[in-house]
């Protein structure tokens, strides 16, 4: 008799073991950060080894002034250091014109814009790549870990029923200015969502 195995790979849990990216230095950065994440007991090299075997769509942007704020709080709270800890972003960083001054920040990162390495540079601070970061800090010692906002794309905005009470979702719909399509709203015959007191 057989085994109904039913639902089995709703169990599974769906995890990357390598890269399916086809950038040369990605692929001898994961190589450099497997062999620290094995040979030394730091959880830092651990999660920058995750992090770079991650889609493009999971390793998303931040923005300097992002990065600043942060920065700035993180040096204020933690103990006085001899240099203000390095601020790490496995994936790029991207200029933000509404800032107009940044402070001298030392940040590494996967890739920078144009914009953000001269403000960067401007300001007094450093970019740094991932190899260099191993050569400073191999164990992530004075080290920030920081990421950008997944939900942050354009696409993710349209996720959903964009008709149903309630509903936030984008429509897809090219005419925005009259409400010429059919949703699910009360003047297109359909009924108010029920509302409840609290």
């Amino acid at each position: 008799m057989g085994v109904d195995l039913t639902g089995i790979s709703k169990k599974s849990r769906v995890v990357r073991h390598h890269t399916y990216s086809t950038n040369p230095y990605i692929k001898l950065l994961i190589k450099l950060y497997k062999f620290l994440a094995k040979r030394t007991s730091s959880g830092f090299n651990k999660v920058v080894y995750q992090r770079l075997i991650k889609s493009r769509s999971n390793r998303a942007p931040i923005s300097l002034s992002r990065i600043a704020v942060v920065m700035k709080r993180k040096a204020v709270f933690t103990a006085k250091c001899k240099k203000a800890p390095i601020a790490v972003v496995v994936g790029d960083v991207l200029d933000d014109v509404r800032m107009a001054r940044i402070p001298a920040m030392r940040v590494c990162a996967l890739r920078f814009s144009k914009n953000a390495r001269q403000s960067i540079v401007a300001a007094g601070g450093e970019c740094l790549t991932f190899d260099q970061l191993a050569m400073i800090a191999p164990t992530g010692k004075n080290t920030y870990l920081m990421r950008g906002r997944k939900s942050g794309r354009e696409s993710v905005r349209h996720f959903g029923a964009s008709g149903v009470p309630g509903s936030h979702s984008k429509p897809y719909a090219t005419n925005r200015g009259k409400e010429t399509k059919r949703g699910r709203r009360p003047g297109q015959s359909y009924k108010r969502k029920a509302f409840r007191h609290v």
